[in-house]
This record gives C-alpha cells, structure tokens and sequence, in this order.
C-alpha cells in the first residue's frame, strides 16, 4: 500500500532538487501545493510531474482536470486590455490529494 512518506520521497527524488546556489531544498508536506503558493511549477514541468505520477503509482486519471490546476493562460494582448479579468486562478494541488489519491488507485478530487 502506498503511504503519505512515499509521495513525499518521490516528490522529493524527483523534482524537489536542491536550488544551485544554496543547495537547500523547498519544504515538501503534505500541505505542500504545485500549482499555487510559494513553490509553483510551470505548466510545463507540471504536466511532467502528473504524467509520472500516475505511471509511478498506477492513479487512474480519469477524473484529473489539468486546466483546474495550471489554467490556460491569456494571451498578452488581451490580458492588457482586459486587466486579466477573465484568467481563471488555479486551485491549490497538495501532495496530500497525490496521497490520499495513490491510496485509492483513482482520482479523487475535481
């Protein structure tokens, strides 16, 4: 069965490497979000990072909804004109929904 350490331990192998100047790493919990807070990944890595998640831990993604986490963004020109008022904010992906979901093979949120 999988446990809450083993995201956190793969979370932390895979993608939370040290930073080049002060070879500390960013905090990694269960609170710890992805896609919005302090500690946010592109899209791009992102997707990588969902894409071996489900592989790793055999999650169903079915239900998963990327643009809920990493929305599309606007294009700059109408973002100017607009004041950014139509870019939707993205919901907080804790490692702790990475968990709970690994558990239940399937995802759980959305």
């Amino acid at each position: 069965m999988v446990t809450d350490e083993d995201v956190i331990s793969w979370y932390s192998e895979r993608f939370n490497k040290p930073a080049l100047l002060t070879n500390r790493r960013w905090p990694a919990t269960l609170d710890t979000s992805l896609s919005t807070g302090d500690y946010v990944w592109a899209s791009e890595t992102g997707a990588d990072i969902m894409d071996e998640y489900f592989s790793r831990f055999n999650v169903d993604p079915a239900h998963f909804d990327f643009y809920r986490y990493w929305p599309e963004e606007t294009f700059i020109l109408y973002s100017l004109f607009t004041c950014g008022k139509d870019d939707d904010q993205p919901q907080p992906l804790t490692l702790r929904m990475l968990a709970e979901s690994a558990k239940a093979g399937k995802w759980l949120y959305d």
